[in-house]
C-alpha cells in the first residue's frame, strides 16, 4: 500500500479527512515565512478564495510531498501551487523542476510568489507552461494581489464569445 500523506492544514475549521481534502479545491503553499502564510490567508479571504491550504515550510519537504503524492493510492491533486523561491534546504527552482517532472502534478498551475525582482528568477515562469510570477510586496494592498491571481487560477472567467 502506498504511503498516505499527512499534510499540515492551515484552515483548521475545515473537514480534515483525506476524503474531504480530495473533494475540495486544494492549494499547495510552499512558504517558510509564517507572516507571509498569514498574509496569504488574508489575501484569500479578501478575494473570496475558497480552498484548503496545505503548507510546506521548506523545499525538501515539498519535494518529498510531491514524490509521495506520485506514489499514493489516493492522490491529493492541488488546483494550484504557490511557490516561494527562497526556501530552506532546497530552493524553489529545484521544487519547480521536481513538480514539472511529476507524473501527477506536471500540469498544475504554479504561481511563483517571491520578493526577488531578478530577471533570472522571473525567467522561471517562461521555462515551464502553467507557471506565473507574482512579486511579494511590503505593502499589504499590493501583497493581496496574490489572492486575485489565485482566484483567476481557481475560477477562470468564462471564455470571451
Amino acid at each position: 500500500m502506498s504511503p498516505s500523506l499527512p499534510p499540515r492544514h492551515v484552515k483548521r475549521d475545515r473537514r480534515n479527512s483525506l476524503a474531504a481534502i480530495l473533494m475540495d479545491k486544494v492549494v499547495l503553499l510552499v512558504e517558510d515565512n509564517a507572516d507571509d502564510v498569514f498574509l496569504l490567508q488574508e489575501a484569500m479571504k479578501i478575494h473570496c478564495v475558497a480552498a484548503t491550504l496545505v503548507v510546506l515550510d521548506d523545499g525538501e519537504k515539498a519535494i518529498q510531498w510531491i514524490k509521495q503524492n506520485d506514489l499514493a493510492d489516493q492522490r491529493i491533486s492541488p488546483s494550484a501551487v504557490i511557490l516561494d523561491l527562497n526556501l530552506p534546504k532546497r530552493n524553489g527552482a529545484e521544487v519547480l523542476d521536481v513538480l514539472r517532472a511529476s507524473d501527477s502534478l506536471n500540469q498544475t498551475p504554479v504561481i511563483i510568489f517571491s520578493s526577488s525582482t531578478s530577471e533570472r528568477d522571473r525567467s522561471l515562469r517562461d521555462r515551464y507552461p502553467h507557471t506565473s510570477y507574482v512579486c511579494k510586496s511590503a505593502d499589504f494592498d499590493e501583497f493581496a494581489n496574490i489572492g486575485g491571481a489565485l482566484k483567476l487560477v481557481l475560477e477562470p472567467p468564462p471564455a470571451a464569445q
